[in-house]
Formats: structure tokens, sequence, C-alpha cells
């Protein structure tokens, strides 16, 4: 697996701003004193995990991103109550309830050629499946540190780093809840609650090399999986390098031209690896001032046989398709549609394989204090020696913000898993509804 499955519905809330620049339908070709800077090239691996105007993790977010310059603090609590329904493949059926409460601080230091943000928030929780009061504690913290060299070149640092009681069966942020849907839909293979480390870190250059083309190089270092023997056989622990480069080139005034590669070292316990490499052309096309859409091809590499029906040997087929929907006249609404064809890693079985995954995600704040959002994602995995698997994930909920250090929010959704022979524990289905009460402030120092 890329990411870990779930740290135990982590309310993330990347701060992702997609600054939106002029465009032109018509489609000529743009002379180079007049071309504006192309789309940035496809983000890295590692997700830019802060929230809103707040550098604390796992915060929900119901206002716009905004930048800042000088000293501030951001403290935060939010506590949850969650009620679940797990059904397995043979009829049985567990019913529970847990209660969530996650503080939270951040400091972040700005200035118009640097920045330095830090995050820490522990997560309190009691496990829904356990019968007796057993406290689980995930301790999460975040740091990103950007350098503006000049107007044309950017240094980021990106880190995240999460150490403590981890659990599968509650994905990485809410489906349909504040913050972006999961990037990447895993299988559940433990129903168990155990100690886990993930450590994801990234630098990351950016550069615009001339008025038509924006260069991006990143490389870093990620250490996931269970810890000690209980945790090992939950999920086995793997770490190594991560590397990306991607080179964006304006084509015109509405279409850029992105080569993306990428290469990533999975490395495991007994001297046994799984290395992994991209390369990817993409064409981003921007149809109207609504409607944007980016499609990518190419092929990938590996070091050992992959098993999918999709490859052939070591290599495999690589696609994506990407709509992003933002009517002008409603600029608080997003619709967005994912579709890609990509290579994963199974650390269990210790193969590369490929999954088609989708994803449909619709964000629409009506106004500064309500914000609405649902989700669906779904995976299918076609094995070639193994039995093929599927899964999925959809939800809903809404945020409000009746004053600006108060955020609640109600949602549900749920987790579908069908039989698979990799899939350890069966199919099985899930349903969780649940609250939350946010309370957050900022301090300038």
């Amino acid at each position: 697996m890329i990411l870990p499955a779930a740290t135990a519905l982590l309310l993330l809330a990347a701060a992702q701003s997609n600054a939106a620049g002029g465009r032109d339908a018509g489609g000529v070709d743009v002379p180079a004193e007049e071309a504006r800077p192309p789309e940035e090239p496809q983000k890295p691996t590692v997700t830019d995990d802060f929230t809103g105007p707040s550098g604390v993790p796992f915060m929900p977010s119901v206002g716009a991103v905004t930048a800042r310059q000088g000293t501030f603090l951001d403290v935060a609590l939010l506590s949850q109550l969650r009620a679940r329904t797990l059904a397995g493949s043979d009829g049985s059926t567990v019913w529970g309830t847990d209660v969530e409460v996650t503080p939270g601080v951040a400091i972040e230091v700005g200035s118009p050629t640097i920045s330095l943000s830090l995050g820490y928030a522990p997560r309190l929780t009691v496990p829904f499946n356990v019968g007796s009061f057993e406290l689980a504690v995930l301790n999460r913290a975040t740091l990103r540190a950007e350098w503006r060299a000049s107007d044309l070149w950017t240094v980021t640092g990106l880190g995240i780093f999460v150490v403590g009681d981890f659990s599968q069966l509650v994905p990485a942020s809410t489906p349909g809840g504040a913050g972006p849907a999961p990037p990447v839909l895993n299988p559940v293979r433990s129903f168990q609650t155990y100690p886990y480390v993930g450590i994801d870190t990234l630098l990351r250059v950016d550069g615009i090399l001339s008025p038509r083309t924006r260069l991006r190089v990143a490389g870093g270092y990620f250490d996931v999986g269970g810890t000690g023997d209980v945790g090992q056989a939950n999920q086995p622990r793997t770490w190594g390098p991560q590397a990306e480069g991607a080179l964006s080139w304006l084509a015109s005034r509405t279409a850029t031209l992105l080569t993306t590669a990428t290469v990533r070292d999975w490395m495991m316990v007994g001297d046994f690896d799984v290395l992994v490499g991209t390369v990817t052309e993409g064409w981003k096309q921007s149809w109207s001032p609504d409607l944007d859409s980016t499609v990518a091809l190419g092929a990938g590499l590996a070091n050992r046989d992959v098993e999918s029906w999709t490859a052939a040997g070591h290599l495999m087929p690589v696609a994506s398709l990407q709509l992003d929907y933002h009517p002008v006249s409603q600029e608080a609404l997003r619709l967005a549609l994912d579709a890609a064809l990509a290579p994963y890693v199974d650390v269990y079985l210790r193969i590369p394989y490929q999954r088609f995954t989708v994803g449909v995600r619709l964000d629409w704040s009506p106004s500064d204090a309500w914000r609405l959002q649902a989700s669906l994602l779904a995976a299918l995995a076609p094995h070639s020696v193994l039995a093929p698997e599927s899964y999925g994930t959809g939800g809903l909920s809404a945020s409000y913000a009746p004053v600006k250090f108060l955020i609640l929010s109600l949602g549900g959704f749920t987790q579908v898993q069908f039989q698979g022979e990799s899939t350890g524990n069966g199919a099985f289905r899930q349903w969780t509804t649940y609250f939350s009460l946010a309370l957050r402030d900022t301090f300038a120092l």
C-alpha cells in the first residue's frame, strides 16, 4: 500500500489552494511576453496536510485558505461521537460507538521570504470494538518550511509524523466530511488496533524556467507500518526513498503539457524490496472558465512481476483522467471526477499490482458559515494470480461555523469490501454516523 489505509478517522484538511488564473476560451497561442506561468505540475506524493488558516493537524475547515505573515499560535479541540455497525460475510454483525477527543496546537511564523509551521495533535479514542474503556492514542505532528528564494524559485520541506494506536477500519479522513476525501483508498487487511508508525517527508523545489515552462523536483523518505511483533503481524513495515519530477509547458492560454516521472522503493524485512517507477505524459485543457480536464498516459516498470492482468511481466500501463467543474457564477461550488489505472504495492503479499480507481467529489459552501460535501470512491484490483478484489466508500456531511472559533459537523459514510483471495478478513460492510464539534482560535504573537 502506498499510504496507510487509515489512522482513526483523521479529519484532514489539506491546504491546497487552487488559485484560478485568467482563462481565454479562444485557444490561440500566447506570445512569450504575454504568457502567464503554466499550471503547476501534479503534486508530489506527500499530502500538504494543513488546515485552512490553521496549521493544527486533523482540524476541519470551513473558511477559505489565507496566507499569513507574522507569528501566530493556533489552538483547537475536536470532539466526535460515532456510531458504527460492521457486517461480516458470515452474517455476523457488530454494533458499537466511540468517543474521540483531539486537542491540538500549532505555531506559524511567516515573512515575505520564509515561513515555518509546526503542528501537533494527539487523537484520544475509545475503540468501538473493545468491550472495556481501553484508550487508543494516535499522535500526529506536521512540519512545513518554505523558502521563497526569488520570484522564480521556491524550496519547500514537508513532513508528517504519526505514531501510536492505529486502526484500518476507520478511513484516513471522513468521506464526505470536513476536509478532503482520502487520496488513496486501501483495502482493510486487519480489524485490530495495533502499534503503528508513519513517517512521510519530502523536500520540493519549484521553479519557473520561462514564461511558458515550470519545473518541480522532489525527493524524500517514508517509513510506514506496524511496530513490534503485534504491529508487524497486522501491517508489515516498509520504508525507503521516494522521488518525483514534473515539467509543465504552456502550449496555449487554455492548454498545458505535463510530463511526470516518479520512483519509489518499498524496502521490507528480510532484505526484500519492491521498486516501482512511472513516466506519464499529460494534457490539461481549460474548455471554459468553468471546466478543466486532464488526461495522462504512460508506463510503469517494477523490479518484480506485476500481479495484474493489465500488466506484462515487469511492465504495466499507467493512465488517469480528471474533470474539474468550478462554475464562475458559483465560486463556492466544485465538482471533481478522477479515474486512474496505477501501480500499488501489497506489503502483506510483497507484490506490485495495479488498481482501477474512480472518485467523485462535491464540495459546496453556500455561505461563509456552511460547507456541504459528498464523495464516492471505489477501487478494483484485477489480480492475475489471486482472485480480483474490490472495495469502496462514500459519504455525506454538513459543517456549520456559527462563529469563527466553532465548527459543528454532522455526517455519515459507508465502507464496503468484497471478497478477494488476498483480503484476509473477507467481505464486510461498515456504516458510520458521526457528530463533531471543533473549537479553534488564532492568536497573533
